[in-house]
């Protein structure tokens, strides 16, 4: 077998490989802490090496130029890392939704819903005005009984009483749309 001489370049590769490459990848390593990661991201540091090799300095020692690559080839990978993470993050919030619009879909047709819809209205139409105020302030506006107590200067006793007020109206008239509600008695 005839061995070719390696050209000066070539051996200062293999030099900067033999010596570096594990370096190389334990830098890498500690910023993104996958090791299969951290090895791709070292052969790309050094194929960009390679292709850059007759633009290296061959008198200076080559770690502080394989570092500076492999800082900036470690830097793109977690940008893109962040960007997969995002669009993961994303398509789950929009599968989660998908999935709870089926599954309200599939309990409950639109016009039952209306039909709910109407009756707490019309539920909301015989509380008194104080009643249905602490109520929507409970509900719709997700006050505490104690802020409510303290924004209409009366007692928590006094708050929690027109809530089951307004409950025990709710409970009536929705008694044939939702059973477990109604069997709820607080």
């Amino acid at each position: 077998m005839i061995k070719l001489k390696e050209s000066p370049e070539q051996e200062f590769f293999e030099m900067a490989f033999n010596l570096y490459y594990e370096r190389v990848v334990v830098y890498v390593y500690r910023y993104c802490k996958d090791w299969c990661a951290a090895e791709n991201l070292a052969q790309d540091t050094y194929i960009t090496f390679w292709e850059n090799l007759s633009r290296v300095d061959m008198e200076r020692m080559p770690l502080p130029y394989l570092l500076f690559v492999a800082k900036n080839k470690t830097i793109n990978y977690l940008n893109r890392e962040i960007v997969k993470a995002k669009h993961k993050t994303h398509t789950h919030k929009q599968e989660m939704a998908t999935a709870a619009r089926a599954l309200e879909c599939s309990t409950m047709s639109t016009l039952q819903f209306r039909e709910i819809e109407f009756l707490v209205r019309k539920s909301m139409t015989e509380m008194t005005p104080k009643t249905k105020e602490f109520f929507e302030l409970s509900r719709y506006g997700c006050k505490k009984n104690e802020e409510i107590a303290q924004m209409m200067g009366v007692s928590v006793k006094t708050v929690e009483y027109r809530i089951m007020s307004a409950l025990r109206i709710l409970r009536k008239n929705l008694k044939d749309y939702l059973p477990d509600f109604a069997d709820n008695k607080q």
